[in-house]
């Protein structure tokens, strides 16, 4: 199987800008702060390659861009959807910025490198949604670009992409556990996993950043795990989310 991998918004918030031709992170965190869930998604599927599919192939060239992944990642990758040949038309004559990779979307330049390469096994982990096909959407892990794979759901749908179930209700049941909640019955369905994960991802993403004190406050006085979305407020929760707090 192959894996077109983004790094903006995937591995790190989209808010990288190259300066003095090195990339910066232009918010709180580090560059390839959420590399590690990439890790341990990958780590019971051998198999897998990655190619890059992010623009830093393009920016910094593919080797240097590699180069910054985590070791543990590094000898996965085995090319980019961008290549220096791009650069130049046929009389070998520089293209600037008028090239068909910089005027086409994530996904033609994902589906390019499949047909070339005749690719049927493949997934795609990106921001960018945008002009996707429908039929090649079950491909897609589509990130939210300030979260990327901190998101459980992300995490939970880049599983089952790779078909490692076994890692998408570990992550459900790390939410649980530190959400004091019942874990997700195996017997659910992984639609209604998914679903459990999506309700719970923001209670979740908050309490990972309080202080123990302040923890022990909220379950003192009833209101735990925390609610700070506003669509569990008004919204009617799923089934498998209308679970008794312990």
């Amino acid at each position: 199987m192959i894996l077109f991998l983004d790094f903006d918004g995937v591995l790190h918030p989209d808010a990288v800008y190259l300066e003095r031709g090195r990339p910066v992170l232009r918010t709180n965190g580090e560059l390839f702060m959420w590399s590690r869930h990439l890790v341990d998604a990958l780590a019971s599927a051998p198999h897998v390659r990655i190619v890059l599919s992010t623009s830093w192939a393009r920016e910094l060239r593919f080797a240097r861009a590699r180069d910054y992944l985590p070791a543990d990642l590094r000898p996965k990758v085995i090319g980019s959807t961008w290549h220096s040949g791009m650069a130049t038309d046929d009389e070998h004559r520089p293209l600037g910025r008028d090239t068909w990779w910089d005027t086409s979307t994530r996904y033609q330049q994902i589906r390019r490198y499949a047909d070339r390469a005749g690719l049927t096994d493949w997934i795609a982990v990106d921001d960018h949604p945008e002009g996707w096909a429908d039929a090649d959407l079950d491909k897609l892990v589509a990130t939210d670009s300030s979260r990327g794979l901190s998101a459980p759901s992300a995490r939970v749908r880049l599983a089952a992409a790779l078909g490692n179930t076994a890692h998408a209700w570990a992550v459900a049941d790390t939410m649980a556990d530190l959400l004091t909640l019942p874990r997700v019955e195996r017997s659910e369905t992984f639609a209604d996993l998914v679903r459990w994960v999506e309700w719970w991802e923001s209670s979740y993403l908050t309490a990972v950043t309080l202080a123990p004190a302040e923890v022990a406050r909220l379950k003192a006085g009833r209101w735990w795990p925390p609610v700070v979305s506003t669509k569990q407020i008004s919204d009617m929760p799923p089934a498998i989310a209308r679970r008794r707090i312990p």
